[in-house]
């Protein structure tokens, strides 16, 4: 890599050594015009003004004659290099000076040092080098630049080198990177910081919400939010006050202990939410950060539609009431009349309600009358032959009445067994079928009655039938 502060240096030096050889060689040229007055040359005075110049530099300066006998080392020099002057051959400069290259590790070939190769005519420029010495046993990154100092005619005179501590300008470098990394950073962290609070704040102007702050002492540090107004206040009204004195101290106490806190309440006709975080610092509570949301509104239509909801609730109910209306028209006798399509859910909604019937009135017969129904499916029918069974097994006998010409198609075509069924054509027929029953049962009954006590049973057919029940369940 190239060093401009170098080059500008090699120049100058290069300027200077052949100026001085010139004068130490002859005098000044005679030119055209009135004769100068000849002033006595003082190579001595020169040189000293030279090495002065050379001992000031920052870079380090080597100077060699033709036959690569160092003649010069500059004070920067020999403490990058670790030593001065020796008077060694070109060959052992790498081992006499501990140089290799840029890697630390290969030895830096004597054959390719930049002095070596300006004593051969070449100029170099930014060759890298790294120099161990006994203060630095880490090593000195140099950038080294090689120049032959040549005379007036062109004879070759010498060969000058100047290089300087890169690695210095590495770390100078490295840190100035740093702190404009570190720049760069904190823009960021301030441009996202002025962000963030803007959006905080077009929050706070524009939502029915405040966000306010406390310390560990209840006094308030911030509040703001155009929900204030919700509660007559102004925004950064209670900045300074202190919120035991103002509000509930249980749950700010609660929330100071470490607990976060969610509650809701009503105060002058507003509903609010708070929430309230504590805030820690150094393992310590230092305060709370809490936002009140006004939920007047949603909470009012929160209650209606939880009444809403209960009024369909109630209104399902009755609906499912109506579907399976288990009616007890006799003694002992249960009618279940269907209206409209049965599904499979209505049907195993019937199954129950009309099993705990049969268990509730301990009725001997159970009616289940289609007439109202239009259509039944697979399970649908399926379902009627459960319940029928069910029913049976309660000590109860289950009548099919009033079933369609198209759901009796429906069934026949299903092959749907119904020769353990009682069908009857109306509802009526059904109703009569079981006061029969009834009535022919109860004589039996008397009769065996009266045998055991050795009387005659009632001429006029054993106890009377039972009496029809009115709407209100009286007997007539």
């Amino acid at each position: 890599m190239s060093h401009p502060g170098l080059e500008e240096e090699c120049a100058a030096l290069r300027a200077q050594v052949a100026e001085l050889s010139a004068r130490l060689a002859t005098t000044a040229p005679a030119g055209d015009g009135p004769p100068r007055e000849e002033r006595t040359p003082d190579p001595g005075g020169e040189l000293a003004l030279l090495r002065a110049a050379l001992r000031d530099l920052a870079d380090g300066v080597v100077i060699s004659d033709h036959e690569g006998t160092l003649v010069h080392c500059n004070e920067a020099a020999m403490k990058m290099m670790g030593r001065g002057l020796a008077h060694i051959q070109p060959a052992d400069w790498a081992e006499t000076y501990c140089v290799f290259r840029p890697d630390g590790v290969t030895p830096f070939p004597s054959s390719e040092f930049p002095l070596q190769r300006a004593l051969r005519g070449e100029t170099t420029e930014g060759v890298g080098m790294l120099a161990r010495t006994h203060a630095v046993p880490e090593g000195v990154a140099l950038s080294v630049s090689g120049r032959p100092i040549r005379g007036k005619d062109g004879e070759l005179l010498g060969a000058v080198v100047v290089f300087g501590d890169v690695g210095e300008r590495k770390r100078y470098e490295a840190e100035r990177e740093r702190r404009r990394q570190a720049d760069a950073q904190r823009i960021v962290a301030e441009k996202e910081k002025h962000r963030m609070a803007r959006i905080l704040q077009e929050l706070l102007d524009n939502l029915d919400v405040v966000v306010w702050a406390i310390d560990d002492k209840g006094t308030c540090t911030f509040h703001d939010g155009r929900g204030a107004e919700s509660a007559g206040l102004q925004r950064g009204q209670l900045v300074g006050q202190n919120f035991f004195e103002i509000y509930s101290p249980h749950d700010l106490k609660r929330a100071l202990a470490g607990t976060p806190v969610h509650v809701i309440d009503e105060g002058e006709g507003v509903i609010w939410e708070h929430w309230m975080i504590p805030v820690e610092e150094d393992k310590r509570i230092t305060g709370l950060l809490g936002m009140s949301v006004n939920v007047s509104e949603p909470h009012k239509a929160k209650l209606e539609l939880e009444g809403k909801l209960a009024l369909i609730q109630r209104q399902q109910e009755v609906i499912l009431n109506l579907e399976t209306p288990i009616i007890q028209v006799w003694d002992h006798v249960l009618t279940l009349p269907m209206v409209g399509v049965v599904d499979s859910r209505r049907a195993a909604r019937v199954t129950d309600d009309l099993l705990a019937a049969v268990a509730r009135t301990q009725s001997r017969f159970a009616i289940l009358d289609l007439t109202g129904v239009e259509v039944v499916d697979t399970a649908t029918a399926a379902h009627m032959l459960n319940i029928l069974s069910a029913v049976r097994l309660l000590g109860a006998e289950g009548i099919i009445t009033g079933i369609r010409p198209t759901v009796a198609q429906t069934m026949i075509s299903l092959g749907l067994d119904l020769s353990r069924v009682r069908t009857l054509a109306t509802l009526r027929d059904g109703l009569g079928f079981a006061i029969r029953q009834l009535g022919s049962k109860g004589h039996a009954q008397a009769e065996a009655a009266a045998s055991r006590r050795g009387a005659a049973p009632d001429p006029a057919g054993g106890c009377p039938p039972p009496r029809p029940r009115t709407r209100h369940g009286l007997d007539r």
